[in-house]
């Protein structure tokens, strides 16, 4: 029983010490009066050891996860930046393509209208939807005369699944 007694006594005194307290030799060979004693001892300066290098291995890994986190946080800075450069080409891109497309639609509305209801029939469907929206009402309508009824049905059918364009932040 008094050595229970003892060995909680050592217990909280090492607990309460601090890490460096903690080092120090429990094991003073005058104050041991048995080898159960000795031996518990040991044991509990073996478990600081292994304490104090585990916390050493812990903080030396939570400096390499702060150096890791931060190289994170560039790269993510720099995927950012490069989001939104590309963000700004596509946009780009897209308004010179629709520049074209006007372009190419007044070219369109000055041709006769079997002329480029032929031409119209050899693209591809969205962009011949978009050439039709660029020209004239009357001119389109004398284009889509001159196209066969089919080529004629599928582009007036694409007119009506053009998405509209949310204005509710005007």
């Amino acid at each position: 029983m008094k050595l229970r007694a003892l060995l909680l006594v050592f217990i909280l005194a090492g607990l309460s010490a601090t890490s460096s307290a903690a080092t120090t030799d429990l094991v003073d060979e005058e104050q041991i009066s048995s080898v159960e004693e000795r031996r518990i001892l040991v044991s509990i300066e073996d478990e600081y050891t292994k304490l104090d290098e585990r916390e050493a291995k812990i903080a030396e890994r939570e400096m390499q996860l702060k150096t890791l986190e931060g190289e994170v946080d560039k790269k993510l800075a720099a995927m950012q930046t490069l989001r939104d450069e590309l963000v700004k080409l596509l946009d780009r891109k897209t308004a010179e393509e629709g520049e074209r497309i006007g372009e190419l639609s007044r070219i369109y509305e000055k041709m006769a209208p079997q002329k480029a209801a032929y031409l119209v029939k050899q693209l591809d469907r969205q962009l011949a939807v978009e050439l039709l929206l660029g020209i004239k009402k009357k001119v389109a309508g004398k284009i889509l005369d001159n196209l066969d009824s089919q080529t004629a049905t599928e582009l007036s059918k694409a007119f009506t699944e053009i998405p509209v364009k949310d204005k509710s932040s005007y």
